[in-house]
């Protein structure tokens, strides 16, 4: 999953909280990108997420946008609280379109919902974008928790689908066509978004995003 947007959106606030449940008050920019991971059950199986942090930064595009054709999913956040912010989701939903997967999954987040007084986009509007792109939204706040986990776990659910799910129906398919049982069983490396005849990992999780 690549984590998009604007600098202080609270991208890194979001990751923090999802993978450590921590939220910290120090401001700290992101320098190009930083990664971590986490193992979570999504519908009863094991899945290492790959969470990608970007800088927001004009400054570090080119270098972020270097890892958008690799990603399964993106999280495209703004600032409920920052109007300049939601109005550069268009740009970056261009960035989105033109170099990422043509079957990659987003979703756009408001976050720092908890900033509720300083409100400077209504909930109303971001439904509204994302209805336009077609994809999933949500409010979040890094601070309280809210929302934070449900998106998280609503992305890689709907990557699970898409790039676990059918992969692995049409391997059942395959193996039961007599023509093609007899070939090399082809194991899905999410990280890459390609496919290989490596051996799959004996720790039994599916990498993602």
């Amino acid at each position: 999953m690549l984590m998009v947007g604007d600098s202080s959106c609270g991208k890194t606030s979001l990751v923090l909280r999802f993978d450590q449940n921590v939220f910290s008050t120090k401001f700290v920019t992101t320098i190009g990108v930083d990664y971590r991971d986490k193992v979570v059950k999504v519908e009863g199986a094991p899945m290492r997420l790959q969470l990608w942090d970007t800088a927001g930064q004009e400054r570090f595009r080119s270098l972020t946008s270097n890892f958008f054709g690799r990603a399964d999913g993106f999280v495209l956040c703004y600032d409920i609280s920052n109007r300049p912010s939601f109005d550069h989701v268009i740009g970056w939903m261009r960035d989105i379109k033109t170099r990422a997967p043509p079957d990659c999954d987003i979703v756009l987040c408001g976050n720092k919902s908890d900033l509720d007084n300083d409100r400077v986009v209504q909930l109303d509007e971001g439904k509204q974008l994302a209805e336009e792109y077609g994809v999933q939204f949500f409010e979040t706040s890094a601070l309280t928790g809210q929302n934070v986990e449900g998106m998280f776990m609503a992305l890689a659910t709907t990557i699970k689908h898409k790039r676990i799910d059918e992969f692995e129906g049409g391997a059942a398919g395959a193996s039961s066509n007599p023509e093609t049982g007899n070939q090399a069983e082809k194991t899905v490396n999410l990280s890459s978004g390609g496919s290989s005849n490596e051996t799959p990992q004996k720790s039994g999780l599916s990498q993602c995003c």
